[in-house]
C-alpha cells in the first residue's frame, strides 16, 4: 500500500493564531455588535476549544458570550454565526491584500522538518483544514511548498466534515496506508477505525495527553513510511 498522509494546517504545520486574531480584530473594528476589547490571552484560551471560524462569533458578539468554554463543541451554528463566518473570511481577504500577509504565519519546526518531503513526494500528502484554501495556498507558496493538494474550509462546508471530504476523494481506499495528523481530537475521532493511524499532535492548540505525538515523533513516523515506500 502507498502511504497517504493527511495533514491539518493550523496547529500542525503553522501556528496561525496571531493571524486569526488580526482577522477578528479587523472585523470587530467594522461592526458595532462585536467586542473590541478581546485580549490575545483571552483569544488563545478560546482558540484551544475552537474547531471552525464561525465559533469566534461566540467570543466576539457581545450578547452571545459563553459562560463555559467546554460547551463550545455542543453549540449549534445559526444564522448569526454564519454571518460572522462570512464576515471573517471577507476580513481575511482584505488583510491578505498586504503583500507581507504571510509573515503573520509562524511555521512549527515540524513544518521545516517535513517540507523537503512535501516537495519531493507531493502526491503522498493532502492538506485538509477548516482554514480557507486561498490562505493555505498563499502561505505554502510563501514558504516554498507547491503541488500539495488542498481541501479547505469551503470543501468541508460543502461535504459536511473532514471525514466526508476524505471519503469523497477516495482517500480511504485499500490502496493507501492512511495517516491523519491533527491537533484537535474532535477532528480525529470520526476517522477512528476508518484509517490506519490517527496521530494526535501535541504541539497545536488542542488538549494533549500521554498518547499524543511530539513533532519529532510525528516526523520520524512520516519519514519512515515514505522511506520504505520509495526504496
Amino acid at each position: 500500500m502507498k502511504p497517504l498522509i493527511l495533514l491539518d494546517f493550523d496547529g500542525v504545520l503553522f501556528n496561525s493564531a496571531y493571524e486569526a486574531f488580526r482577522v477578528c480584530e479587523n472585523l470587530s473594528s467594522q461592526y458595532s455588535e462585536y467586542r473590541c476589547n478581546v485580549t490575545f490571552e483571552e483569544f488563545m484560551e478560546f482558540r484551544s476549544y475552537l474547531t471552525d471560524a464561525w465559533q469566534f462569533c461566540r467570543l466576539y458578539q457581545q450578547d452571545r458570550l459563553l459562560d463555559d468554554l467546554q460547551s463550545l463543541h455542543s453549540v449549534k451554528r445559526d444564522s448569526q454565526d454564519i454571518t460572522y463566518s462570512e464576515r471573517f473570511f471577507a476580513s481575511r481577504a482584505e488583510i491578505m491584500k498586504d503583500s507581507d500577509w504571510a509573515k503573520l504565519m509562524s511555521p512549527y519546526p515540524f513544518f521545516y522538518q517535513i517540507r523537503p518531503l512535501l516537495n519531493s513526494y507531493p502526491d503522498s500528502f493532502k492538506i485538509i483544514s477548516t482554514r480557507n484554501s486561498a490562505s493555505i495556498s498563499r502561505t505554502l507558496e510563501f514558504f516554498k511548498v507547491s503541488q500539495v493538494e488542498i481541501c479547505g474550509q469551503e470543501h468541508i462546508r460543502e461535504k459536511g466534515s473532514k471525514l466526508a471530504v476524505a471519503e469523497y476523494n477516495a482517500w480511504l481506499s485499500d490502496e493507501y496506508y492512511v495517516v491523519f495528523i491533527d491537533d484537535m481530537i474532535s477532528h480525529l475521532k470520526p476517522f477512528d477505525n476508518r484509517i490506519d493511524l490517527c496521530l494526535h499532535a501535541n504541539w497545536g492548540y488542542g488538549s494533549k495527553d500521554v498518547h499524543s505525538y511530539t513533532q519529532g515523533q510525528a516526523f520520524q513516523l512520516v519519514k519512515g513510511l515514505l522511506s520504505v515506500a520509495n526504496n
